[in-house]
């Protein structure tokens, strides 16, 4: 069996996460490319009670999350789970640091009527809670990408530790086909869930595993990609008008009448633990 340490060091090879400063720089990067999907997003209706993936019910289901708990939602994004959890447990704290998802995530509350939900405007590696809460979930974060980072969420958990991320295999075609063309190999991104079983367990944690797969197929048109791709591209330090350019090509030789025929396989993982066994 291989060692936490060498598993540790394979984790940052693989996953270039760098160091604490680096991944909080990096993070600012992303702030743009957020906003924007906020923004496309703030007018969709939002239904507190639906639960898309079925993780949500997951939860309740197995007893992990209960009516008396106060639970931290670490990068929670627009509030897709908190908002969520709300209805399932005392109080939900919801950590992100992009303003725009707070807002839409306040705004979606008081349409929806939840009152027990805090925001929290900040990145993970600067929150320093004033409590400890029964439960600690984070969704698609890569600030969790070490054994130190999971050992900090363990110390803010009274009961509880939940990871939800993707599995290997999982893809958007078009984005794929792109990254490979221009042969970006990204830093910092979200950990695959065999990684977190390997290090959880090296760790001596007993680790329970629930995983889905949801397939679907989609139009995008040519004038959302030329909208949307620049401002993803300039995370990875792509200029504008060369992402312009090469967006234009692609669509030339890809898309339709005007449209990409797309393609999503996304193969969910949630990994759960007891932080006292």
């Amino acid at each position: 069996m291989q060692s936490l340490e060498t598993i540790e060091r394979e984790w940052e090879e693989a996953g270039r996460f760098g160091s604490r400063e680096t991944r909080m720089e990096r993070a600012k990067r992303w702030l743009p490319y957020y906003t924007m999907l906020c923004e496309k997003a703030a007018d969709r209706p939002f239904d507190p009670d639906a639960d898309p993936t079925g993780f949500v019910s997951v939860l309740v289901g197995q007893d992990l999350l209960r009516p008396t708990d106060l639970l931290l939602d670490i990068g929670a994004g627009m509030g897709e789970y908190a908002l969520r959890f709300a209805g399932h447990c005392k109080r939900v704290t919801a950590l992100e640091v992009n303003p725009a998802g707070i807002a839409l995530m306040q705004k979606r509350a008081d349409a929806c009527g939840v009152r027990n939900l805090e925001t929290v405007c900040d990145l993970w590696e600067r929150f320093e809670p004033d409590k400890v809460f029964d439960v600690t979930f984070a969704s698609m974060c890569p600030a969790i990408c070490n054994v130190e980072e999971i050992l900090r969420m363990e110390q803010m958990t009274n009961r509880v530790c939940c990871l939800l991320t993707l599995l290997p295999g999982s893809y958007d075609l078009h984005r794929r086909a792109m990254m490979q063309e221009l042969q970006l190999r990204p830093a910092g991104m979200v950990t695959d869930g065999t990684m977190y079983e390997r290090v959880l367990t090296a760790m001596g944690r007993d680790v329970r595993i629930v995983t889905k797969e949801f397939t679907s197929k989609h139009d995008v048109r040519a004038e959302t990609v030329l909208q949307q791709f620049p401002v993803y591209f300039a995370v990875f330090g792509i200029r504008e008008p060369d992402a312009e350019a090469f967006l234009r090509d692609y669509l030339d030789r890809n898309a339709e009448n005007g449209v990409l025929h797309d393609e999503s396989k996304l193969r969910y993982a949630l990994l759960t633990w007891n932080v006292n066994g």
